[in-house]
């Protein structure tokens, strides 16, 4: 019987392995800009941990600026996500974040509602299928934001020779001082060019590069990519 068991429970544990998978290691950014937002005016590490399973994700990510930066910014943030993919209209996720930034000098511990170490955020994306793959997503704050502040963005992506453009443009609806707006407007508007360069016959390197502006503080960024993640 417990031989029986024994066998089951391998069985078992294999077949949820076949649908499983864990990723890890880092992008690295010529700047670190989030929704038209510049964090840390300086080159990013930024390593990614996770663990998927059937449309369900966990996973810790983090943003931290190069040594020898007087802003010294860094984030580290723990999130779920849960995507399910319709047979025609696409893909739809679930997503949940929970925004921590040691570099505030606030206590992991701090989960106060107001002036606490964590910010929260409930969101919902959209990706089209093969035949128009547009995304689109809508976020908000739900914890630590006295704005509860909201933003909306799409993007569409194009094939030119071997490289993918992707457009995108982002807005708030309202005013928020997380997003620095007195108003709603748009913060976020870019253009993303991004290839895989071959390596090797086994690796290749993501590489991207991207122009983007903030009409809202009148600002606009050049930002280099790469990613080394397995």
């Amino acid at each position: 019987m417990k031989k029986n068991i024994l066998i089951i429970s391998l069985l078992v544990l294999s077949s949820i392995s076949s649908f499983a998978q864990l990723k890890f290691g880092s992008d690295v950014y010529s700047r670190y800009v989030w929704r038209g937002l510049d964090f840390g005016d300086s080159p990013s590490f930024q390593p990614t941990l996770y663990y998927s399973i059937r449309g369900f994700t966990v996973g810790a990510w983090g943003a931290y600026s190069f040594p020898g930066n007087a802003v010294n910014y860094a984030e580290n943030d723990l999130y779920a996500t849960y995507s399910f993919l319709t047979e025609k209209s696409g893909t739809f996720t679930l997503l949940f974040t929970d925004y921590y930034f040691p570099s505030a000098g606030i206590k992991f511990s701090d989960y106060e509602k107001n002036g606490g170490a964590h910010t929260m955020e409930a969101g919902v994306g959209y990706s089209g299928p093969e035949a128009f793959p547009i995304s689109l997503s809508v976020y908000a704050n739900v914890h630590n934001d006295p704005d509860n502040s909201a933003y909306i963005q799409a993007s569409y992506p194009f094939t030119i020779d071997d490289a993918t453009l992707s457009i995108t443009a982002g807005l708030t609806p309202s005013k928020s001082v997380y997003y620095g707006t007195t108003k709603g407007g748009i913060i976020n508007l870019g253009v993303t060019a991004s290839k895989s360069v071959a390596l090797s016959d086994k690796f290749s390197l993501p590489i991207n590069v991207s122009y983007i502006s903030n009409p809202v503080l009148d600002k606009t960024y050049l930002v280099f990519g790469m990613s080394l993640v397995f």
